[in-house]
């Protein structure tokens, strides 16, 4: 048999090395001990931190403090500053005198003297278009409101003792207290949150919290207030707009918006409750300025926690401000029933605006006056308007089902059967 041959890996040949120089015994050494070093000094020097590694050398940012030429930095300065009429208007807003200091329980006065008008920043004298004096130069600033005052919280009452210290929050960090609905007290023009919270002496590890939200006018509180009632609790005899809850009492005094809650339901905390709401709406000041329309709203027939306010645009209107609307029950049908105030050729023009508005989308019928109160009824797809007007007051039935009734009630309104 012939003898196999050796297979070999192409060219390569068979070599190996078994006599290996000094001088590349003594490099290899070298570099090895290089790494080494090497290693060792990188972990020395990370364990110290060295702050002038990180430190910005001012000179490198010399550059960029030039003004850079271009239309891009340019645009800004050129563009004409908006028309007032197109800056946005805010839900809400009423203008108020902002008060000097804030009245206190003790004081008994009320909070600065209101306009009752809503505008928008757009109608303010910060909105001018040229900014300045006429001149050219640019106008100062105008003075910032100045904050109210942080006066505690006392309340003089057997069986409570104050837990913590008063806290207090403005509109910009309200959001700390009550985050997720800081955004709706804005709207309305939020001044202030002053917050405490009194233990129970009688019910051990029971507690009543007391917030009192100030807003700049009592319009504001109001609007507030009728965001978060429940249209299902009790109302309450002891302040104007209130009701009670399972654990708690809210309410409108003046400017302020009053909550008043239990941390259970334990019959001393509910009493306790009680007896502080009333303490504190009896110890801050009534003032109902700009609440003219709420007051004229009939009783008779409300619905009870109906009532809502509307700063603007109510109906669709923009005459329509500061208005007033409640649902009245008139047999087996409900009504929509509003009242706006305002001085009579506003209110006028506002009433013969909302006629043409009806005319253009529906049909329009005049009807006789009644106690001096001037009216027109309209269809509008396919419901019921009823509308009039008299000595700066305009008002009437929206959107009924029942023509018949929506007049019967506004006639009985104008000549005092229902009030």
């Amino acid at each position: 048999m012939a003898k196999e041959k050796p297979i070999r890996s192409g060219n390569r040949k068979e070599f190996v090395r078994t006599n290996v120089p000094a001088a590349e015994r003594v490099a290899g050494a070298v570099i090895l001990g290089l790494l080494v070093w090497i290693g060792l000094t990188i972990a020395i020097k990370g364990r110290k931190f060295d702050p002038n590694l990180y430190t910005v050398r001012a000179d490198s940012l010399a550059s960029t403090a030039a003004a850079v030429e271009g239309k891009s930095q340019t645009l800004a300065a050129e563009a004409p500053a908006p028309a007032a009429a197109e800056t946005p208007a805010v839900t809400a807003t009423v203008t108020a005198t902002a008060p000097a200091t804030m009245p206190a329980e003790t004081t008994g006065e009320a909070t600065g003297e209101t306009t009752g008008e809503t505008t928008s920043p757009a109608a303010t004298p910060a909105a001018a278009s040229d900014g300045g004096d006429g001149n050219g130069e640019a106008a100062p600033a105008a003075p910032a409101a100045p904050a109210l005052p942080s006066i505690p919280m006392e309340i003089a009452l057997p069986g409570i003792k104050p837990m913590s210290p008063t806290e207090f929050y403005n509109s910009d960090n309200l959001y700390e207290k009550i985050d997720g609905r800081a955004p709706a007290y804005q709207g309305f023009n939020v001044v202030q949150l002053r917050s405490r919270t009194f233990t129970v002496d009688a019910a051990p590890g029971s507690y009543v919290d007391v917030y009192e939200y100030r807003f700049d006018t009592p319009v504001d509180a109001f609007g507030m207030y009728a965001i978060e009632r429940d249209p299902k609790a009790a109302p309450i005899t002891f302040a104007p707009d209130g009701y009670s809850g399972e654990m708690g009492y809210f309410f409108r005094q003046g400017a302020v918006y009053v909550q008043v809650m239990a941390s259970d339901q334990k019959p001393e905390t509910l009493a306790l409750t009680k007896t502080i709401a009333e303490n504190r709406a009896k110890e801050l000041p009534v003032d109902d300025h700009g609440l003219a329309g709420r007051r004229r709203l009939p009783s008779d027939g409300m619905v009870e926690g109906s009532v809502t306010y509307v700063p603007e645009d109510a109906q669709g209107q923009s005459a329509f401000k500061d208005v007033f609307q409640a649902k009245y029950k008139a047999g087996t049908v409900e009504l929509p029933f509003f009242i706006m105030v305002a001085a009579p050729d506003d209110a006028a023009k506002a009433w013969q605006s909302f006629r043409d508005f009806c005319g253009q989308f529906g049909k329009t019928e005049p009807l006789p006056d009644v106690s001096g109160g001037k009216i027109f009824r309209a269809q509008v797809f396919g419901k019921w308007k009823v509308v009039y007007l008299r000595a700066g007051e305009l008002g009437g039935v929206v959107d009924a089902t029942d023509t018949d009734a929506a007049r019967a009630f506004v006639e009985k309104y104008l000549r005092g059967e229902i009030k």
